[in-house]
């Protein structure tokens, strides 16, 4: 019988307290009543991280995970599992280490209460200089000299809930800048996945243009703190130019693009590929020999747009992080973070073809398909646990993967799209006004990245939540919520509960 809710999380926070109290002993044993209350849920778990680990970046990490989680299901805990619990720690530490080193120093901290060795000593002593803790880790290893920089953010960013429902923004105005001898670049995350972390634009006189500049953490619109993100973004870039590679050197005007995190589909489709088409024939206009830079990628929903917008092989750059351009003509950014503005949105009806909100009617038949499903089979985040049986229960059927028009021919076809939280979601650019969607989210990660256009296309919305990840397994079987499942083995989740009634 699973524990309530309330009984768990009290469970859990002593667990925790015990860990960093140096008591790693009790805390598993915490953890291991907890996985066998719940021991359905976690089975559940387990089998959908093992599907995955041949294409996991952090494959060696999940494995270690999933070896003290069986474990701790079967047997008392002994040190042998301390140990276990140490070295999986630390081995998120590491993957924290680069981008998160707030994060990073929780994990290697409760590391070090399972036992410690000289590289953990010298990474903590390493953070404590590094976030401006003083002296209190020199005891353990002689901190670098000078430490890398990182500036306390002042609010939980792109984490904050209070946040995240803020109603969105004016449409920022989009204008084009021409910087001669300008530059630009992407700073990679340093971690497995290397998306783009941060983005700065440089003038002729070696300044960053901050209002063309974005550095992860940042916040989303109407955050009281937005004002302090600019400066210290701009001191986490300046951190970063020490390393960057040599500049791709074209001597040609430039149109260069690009976004946080604008290799994956919801950036591009809804940020990047707008943000580059709604200026595309202005600028060639001024500049008729203009090149093309950006960081999306080469994907084939990449080269679909880009050949729908005109721009041949011929134009595009070579992939590269860093570019300096005799002219460099960037665009400022169409939309704040995180909410595609409704210029963007308007943008791409056109773009596609699809006729407005107000105007959208089904154009052909559903042939007795009126459900479809948003598959995530083989996601390495959020994977949907249970997803194939309930596509076969409710006669929904995954939407088959194919050119964005092909997409968004199967979404105007149906009356009712279920969608697990994810990218596929942009396609619902396509569904006529007054259909339905029921979106699935794990309870820890939720936010409203496609409110806005679910709303311009005036659709009935639900957001349903599936089961809640074991606590335990929340601490090291995932990099963070972004990655938790979407858990629909349990009936009993309000998500479940929604879809039996269908």
């Amino acid at each position: 019988m699973s524990p309530t809710p309330e009984t768990a999380s009290a469970l859990h926070a002593q667990a925790l307290a015990d860990l960093e109290a140096g008591r790693p002993l009790e805390t598993l044993k915490a953890w291991q009543s907890l996985l066998q209350q719940d021991s359905a849920a976690v089975h559940r778990h387990l089998q959908a991280a093992a599907a995955t680990l041949q294409t996991d970046p952090v494959a060696s990490i999940t494995r270690q995970a999933i070896q003290l989680a069986h474990g701790l299901l079967v047997h008392t805990p002994t040190e042998t599992e301390v140990h276990q619990l140490g070295r999986l720690l630390q081995s998120w530490g590491d993957v924290a280490l680069p981008e998160v080193p707030s994060r990073a120093l929780q994990l290697l901290e409760r590391a070090w209460s399972c036992g410690h060795n000289d590289r953990l000593d010298q990474q903590l002593a390493d953070l404590h200089a590094r976030l401006g803790y003083g002296s209190g880790a020199h005891w353990l290893a002689e901190p670098k000299d000078p430490p890398e920089p990182w500036p306390i953010v002042p609010c939980q960013a792109s984490g904050c809930l209070d946040c995240q429902s803020l109603p969105p923004p004016e449409d920022p105005p989009l204008y084009l800048h021409a910087i001669p001898n300008g530059r630009i670049w992407v700073q990679r995350h340093r971690n497995v996945w290397g998306h783009s972390h941060g983005v700065a634009v440089i003038n002729q006189n070696s300044r960053f243009e901050q209002n063309l500049c974005r550095h992860y953490p940042w916040p989303w619109p109407g955050c009281r703190h937005q004002e302090t993100f600019g400066p210290l973004s701009l001191q986490m870039l300046q951190a970063a130019e020490a390393s960057l590679p040599k500049a791709q050197v074209v001597d040609s005007p430039v149109l260069a693009v690009a976004e946080l995190s604008g290799e994956m589909f919801f950036h591009w489709q809804l940020e990047l590929l707008p943000r580059l088409g709604r200026v595309w024939g202005e600028a060639l206009k001024r500049w008729p020999n203009l090149r093309v830079w950006h960081n999306g990628g080469d994907k084939s929903y990449v080269r679909d747009g880009l050949e729908r917008l005109g721009i041949d092989r011929s134009r595009l750059l070579a992939t590269s992080d860093h570019l300096w351009a005799s002219t460099l003509i960037v665009p400022g950014f169409a939309s704040s973070f995180g909410k595609p503005s409704s210029a963007n949105l308007a943008w791409l009806e056109r773009f596609w073809d699809l006729p407005n909100p107000s105007e959208a009617t089904r154009t052909t038949t559903a042939k007795g398909n009126t459900r479809l499903w948003f598959g995530r089979s083989g996601a390495l985040h959020r994977a949907v646990i249970g997803e194939q049986r309930w596509s076969t229960q409710l006669r929904a059927p995954f939407m088959k993967q194919s050119s964005i028009p092909e997409q968004q021919a199967q979404v105007m076809e149906v009356d009712l799209v279920i969608a697990p939280h994810g990218a596929a979601m942009a396609n619902l650019l396509a569904a006529p006004a007054g259909k339905e969607v029921i979106e699935l989210v794990n309870p820890a990660y939720q936010p409203p990245y496609f409110d806005g256009l679910i709303d311009r296309r005036q659709l009935r919305h639900q957001k349903l939540e599936a089961g809640t990840t074991p606590m335990p397994l929340q601490e090291w079987l995932y990099a963070g919520p972004l990655a938790f499942p979407i858990d629909l083995g349990d009936d009993a989740s309000p998500a479940a509960e929604a879809l039996a009634s269908l």
